[in-house]
């Protein structure tokens, strides 16, 4: 299972960089102080069990190094509805949500080095012969989201979003098949005040209109734990380099959540 303090900080930082909104403020931008030579390395295996998360140190930033280097695998969803591409793939576990269903969580390490989850949104279909309306998917997080993003103090800063084209569902016929679409990949830091440990988490997240009516939102949070340079540069990977690269396997929505 995952902590809740990890499935907030995905809650927190996709609508606050949909909506705009700030929480407590908002930071100016600011410089990471400089890291300290980490070489890489994978966490230990990690037995699925509940975890209570993990501390910083020398074990955090050498997973971090590895999440920086380690060549891409894709990993599936149970139903085979989704592919995504991971970093040092076989070191990631599927995990389960406290209270919250996703389609498909991820954690790297049993202490939690990285995070990963995919969740499913509906918002409203457009009038035949009409395009989806720009920006449904992001709002339909945003709505889905924000009851669990109100009750944190969170101060947030963002980066210029990245649009890159998304073709779609892969399976459908081509007769039926929609017109590529641009999604935003929306790339954030934000600071929780009012969790336990205060930490802070840098994060990433895109919206896919995967479905009829109903969109996929997958996202990546990494904690900071006093490393915040090597949390961005992770971040700024999945940015790059696998959320432009989701694939939808499933034509259909997929009906199971977890």
């Amino acid at each position: 299972m995952m902590l809740v303090r990890d499935f907030v900080a995905l809650l927190v930082l996709a609508p606050l960089a949909a909506s705009g909104a700030v929480l407590g403020g908002c930071s100016a931008g600011t410089t990471p102080a400089p890291t300290a030579p980490v070489a890489a390395a994978p966490p230990p295996k990690d037995d699925g069990s509940a975890s209570q998360g993990g501390v910083g140190g020398g074990a955090h930033a050498a997973a971090l190094e590895q999440l920086k280097i380690a060549p891409l695998a894709l990993r599936a969803d149970k139903q085979n509805s989704l592919r995504i591409l991971l970093p040092d793939a076989p070191h990631w576990t599927r995990v389960k949500f406290w209270g919250v269903p996703s389609l498909v969580g991820f954690r790297y390490g049993k202490d939690h080095h990285a995070i990963v989850a995919a969740f499913v949104t509906y918002a409203a279909e457009p009038v035949s012969g009409e395009a989806r309306p720009a920006g449904s998917c992001q709002k339909s997080f945003e709505a889905f989201a924000m009851p669990w993003v109100e009750a944190f103090d969170v101060d947030v800063q963002h980066d210029p979003p990245r649009a890159v084209m998304w073709s779609g569902p892969r399976g459908v016929p081509r007769d039926l098949r929609a017109p590529p679409q641009i999604v935003d990949i929306d790339s954030l830091f934000a600071k929780t005040a009012t969790l336990a440990d205060r930490n802070g988490y840098a994060g990433a997240y895109a919206a896919y209109p995967a479905w009829k009516g109903a969109c996929l939102i997958i996202g990546v949070a990494v904690p900071a734990r006093e490393d915040e340079g090597r949390a961005r540069e992770v971040r700024d990977r999945f940015a790059k380099e696998v959320l432009p690269h989701v694939q939808v396997t499933s034509v259909d929505e997929p009906k199971e959540r977890y």
